[in-house]
């Protein structure tokens, strides 16, 4: 089933420096353990060679097999990347999209719902965004500076209504 055009993703590094963490921290140690397979592979290859020549004997079956090994070895490790990437794209897009809902939030716009992607991750951290969004919506926050405004229009009225009572009673 093809994406439809919204859901197409335009960019594969949203984030470089987090998706760079990611594919790193994700393939690392099986790219290490690939790299070691390799190298011993190798190794006991060239040993196999080396003990065949030692008794004039050809193993012309060995070379493709290390050949095959190692191809295998590659395309699992470009595999390994590739996917990857990939989950790093469905972690990086969403953590964009969001970060850029806080800055709509901070303008104060709470009339938008953040939308992800079908297979992106964070969707709990989105869900709670567009409860925290419906709730601003409906009790928006008052401007600071309409806040200092009113405390001192209180003020004079019960200042005014402190020195009635006090001048009344001090007629009396």
């Amino acid at each position: 089933m093809a994406a439809t055009n919204r859901e197409r993703r335009t960019k594969w590094l949203i984030n470089p420096a987090m998706q760079g963490r990611i594919v790193f921290r994700m393939a690392a140690i099986p790219a290490a353990a690939l790299a070691g397979i390799a190298v011993f592979t190798g190794l006991y290859c060239a040993d196999v060679l080396e003990e065949a020549r030692a008794l004039d004997q050809e193993l012309p079956d060995l070379m493709p097999l290390i050949w095959l090994v190692m191809a295998f070895e590659l395309v699992a490790a470009c595999l390994l990347v590739m996917h990857a990437l990939r989950l790093s794209h469905t972690i990086a897009g969403p953590a964009y999209r969001i970060g850029k809902s806080l800055e709509r939030i901070r303008t104060g716009d709470f009339t938008f719902r953040v939308q992800l992607r079908k297979g992106d991750h964070l969707t709990e951290l989105r869900d709670e965004m567009n409860l925290l969004l419906a709730w601003l919506e409906q009790n928006p926050p008052r401007p600071k500076d309409a806040e200092p405004a009113a405390a001192a229009a209180e003020s004079p009225s019960c200042a005014a209504e402190t020195v009635a009572t006090t001048g009344s009673d001090a007629g009396a």
